[in-house]
């Protein structure tokens, strides 16, 4: 009597055991069948260690079948395993081998050998141009179904990463907004990097796709909105967005108006060359701010430069949200800090400004006061900034912990543009924050945190040595700007600024 199993059919792998009840010592002859069709003939004689252990004869009635290359994936395999002698089929045969539903290794492996085979370059431009065709089947296949959301394109120049920069955060917050708001939420990003992780965003990145040029076309007319982010990538898509998303509505978020900040800087460090320059780059902003349905603005200052040349309903306020921390049961002493993207030239400028200009002021009243200069894209050069008190950490993965260890923060700003990410993220950390008017400019800023502000470094010291030996002063000024925090960048904030940037859409939206 036959005994024995089909333990294991795979496309590349069949195997079980066999044993004749009556003469177990005598290997069986099987055959292995794939749809009505031999596949091979094997003789069940391995040894299977588990059948050894089991007191199956000698353990010497395996069987193991192992196919280079694999069986075909696109269709179904009904395999049979069948003693010789009779047709006698063993427990669990037939086995179903479902036809392939996903591109795993094995077919890749299939596709590379076929591949590696062409040996002139027609065939290699045939099988190019073949793959090409096939690409774009599969692009078309996997569009997103109309659905009943209204679909949402937001393009940047890079892709976002939490935490990273004002600029990062911004961005996904606004895209949590339209999320809440009913928008199906796609992303692509001009360079090409990988996307952060976030189940609710459709990422359009490499290598499945190749370009934000790709998507608008290869998707043309499929999108209700696209937000357009900073002005390199306003400027470069605005043209192909109208083009390819002609019902589209446009949403243009300046981040910063990068005219003002290149002005501002040239007549900081004297540079003619510069301030012609931000001139161009205003009238490209301009342009493009114009050609948008909706212009968002973080900044309540550069609003109203914007609602100069534009219609002012078009005009919005956005904030992100940030999100205040629990208060600090403990306070350090004298530790100051700055923290900041150094290849963001006011950052660099204001931080030159904190360790050569101010601190000195600083040490002469409190000697054993420290400063802590963090920050990611740090030059090499800012090592030798190094000084008694002052301490240049580099990149921080921490920010709550780098918090933790100030008394205040300082933005010592001598240009720029746009609301300054880290100030407000000092703030919610309930770390006060002494600033120039430039680092402060469009945040609505309380009367209580009117000392927190001065322009020059005699005016800058003398904040911080109240701030740090002024304990109720001190509270004050985290309580406030906890307050200015909750009140101005909070998720309702967010929303009824992305809701009314979105017009007649919203509604149709939510």
């Amino acid at each position: 009597m036959l005994r024995g199993r089909l333990d294991v059919a795979t496309r590349t792998h069949i195997s079980g055991w066999a044993q004749d009840e009556r003469l177990p010592h005598q290997p069986i002859a099987l055959l292995v069948i794939d749809n009505d069709v031999l596949l091979d003939r094997v003789v069940a004689n391995r040894l299977r260690p588990d059948l050894a252990a089991g007191g199956i004869g000698d353990g010497r009635h395996g069987f193991d079948l192992r196919f280079e290359g694999g069986l075909p994936g696109l269709g179904q395999h009904l395999i049979r395993v069948v003693r010789e002698r009779d047709g006698a089929e063993l427990a669990a045969s037939p086995a179903v081998i479902a036809p392939a539903n996903a591109f795993d290794a094995h077919e890749t492996s299939l596709l590379q050998s076929v591949l590696d085979g062409l040996a002139t370059t027609t065939a290699i431009d045939a099988a190019i141009i073949a793959l090409s065709a096939q690409i774009d089947r599969l692009a078309a296949r996997r569009l997103a179904p109309a659905g009943t959301k209204p679909r949402a394109l937001v393009i940047d120049t890079t892709m976002p990463a939490p935490g990273r920069d004002a600029g990062s955060n911004a961005i996904l917050s606004h895209v949590e907004a339209l999320i809440r708001l009913g928008y199906a939420v796609s992303f692509a990003a001009a360079d090409g990097s990988a996307p952060p992780r976030h189940p609710r965003i459709d990422w359009r990145s490499r290598p499945v796709h190749r370009s934000v040029e790709e998507v608008l076309t290869r998707e043309a007319g499929r999108f209700d909105l696209v937000y357009l982010h900073r002005l390199d990538a306003a400027a470069g898509y605005m043209p192909l967005v109208r083009l390819h998303q002609p019902r589209a509505r446009v949403i243009y978020s300046v981040a910063d108006l990068h005219h003002l900040r290149l002005a501002r800087r040239g007549y900081s460090e004297r540079e003619p060359a510069l301030i012609a320059h931000a001139r161009k780059v205003r009238d490209t902003e301009l342009a493009v701010a114009g050609a948008a349905d909706a212009v968002l603005t973080h900044s309540h200052a550069e609003a109203a430069i914007l609602r100069r040349t534009l219609p002012a309903e078009r005009v919005v306020v956005a904030p992100w949200l940030v999100t205040p921390a629990k208060t600090r049961a403990v306070v350090p002493q004298a530790t100051i800090g700055f923290i900041g993207h150094f290849g963001h030239a006011p950052n660099l400028a204001a931080a030159h400004r904190l360790a050569f200009e101010i601190m000195p002021r600083l040490r002469a009243a409190i000697p054993a006061i420290t400063c802590l200069i963090a920050g990611s894209a740090m030059p090499p050069a800012m090592r030798q900034w190094a000084a008694p008190g002052v301490q240049l950490l580099g990149a921080v993965d921490d920010l709550p912990a780098f918090f933790a260890r100030l008394t205040l923060t300082v933005a010592p700003m001598r240009f720029g543009a746009g609301i300054k990410g880290k100030l407000l993220d000092s703030l919610a950390a309930g770390v006060p924050c002494v600033a120039t008017p430039i680092a402060i400019e469009g945040l609505d800023w309380p009367a209580k945190l009117a000392h927190c502000v001065a322009d020059d470094d005699a005016g800058l010291a003398d904040a911080i040595l109240a701030l740090c030996s002024d304990a109720a002063l001190h509270r004050q000024s985290v309580l406030a700007g906890r307050a200015l925090i909750k009140r101005d960048w909070s998720m309702a904030q967010v929303d009824a600024a992305l809701a009314q940037a979105l017009g007649s859409d919203a509604a149709a939206a939510g």
